[in-house]
């Protein structure tokens, strides 16, 4: 019994220790991995757009392209992190400014971190709440896909993803209209 009570004061003792020790592992994980794989589902709805067809291969492309892509989302998800700090409003706001930085690298990996943010903050102005909205229409469908056991949830996505690619095509060619970016700026498609 004095066994099972010192493992018990032991587990409360370290579990601050576990706790930072697991927010490490996931920040690490996000950090290496997950944002590769996020910008690699952002190429591949955008080559779906235009091929349509979906190709995995392009989701996992992207780590041939890994330091410049996990540097620049490195920062992504620091100054939207940063900005959330300030309160939740300006996180969401520059959440919005900093969306095409993961498109804009799923077409050009090899761009610099200051041009995709300057390019998706250029280009963002006045199409923030047409994007909270876009995001905002899809909540119904998200809760009834949870509620049908979470496997709605895998019908909705695609649709989504879809949706928001078609959104980015439209905000790339607004950048490319007004003269914010080049089409060498965006590469690829």
């Amino acid at each position: 019994e004095s066994a099972l009570q010192e493992l018990s004061e032991m587990k409360t003792t370290q579990n601050p220790i576990f706790s930072l020790l697991g927010y490490a592992v996931s920040i690490c994980v996000t950090i290496f991995f997950l944002n590769i794989l996020i910008v690699g589902l952002k190429k591949m709805f955008l080559r779906a757009r235009i091929t349509r067809k979906a190709d995995i291969a392009d989701m996992f492309g992207m780590f041939s392209s890994y330091s410049p892509v996990m540097k620049t989302m490195f920062f992504y998800d620091l100054y939207i992190w940063l900005w959330s700090l300030l309160f939740i409003i300006p996180g969401i706001i520059k959440t919005y400014s900093y969306y095409m930085v993961p498109y804009i690298l799923a077409e050009n990996p090899g761009i610099s971190t200051d041009r995709a943010f300057e390019i998706s903050k250029r280009t963002m102005d006045g199409e923030k709440g047409k994007a909270f909205y876009m995001h905002l229409s899809f909540l119904g469908w998200y809760i009834l896909g949870f509620f049908a056991c979470c496997i709605g949830i895998m019908f909705v996505n695609p649709y989504a993803n879809a949706t928001y690619a078609e959104f980015y095509a439209y905000v790339k060619q607004k950048s490319l209209s007004t003269g914010i970016a080049t089409p060498a700026d965006y590469g690829e498609f």
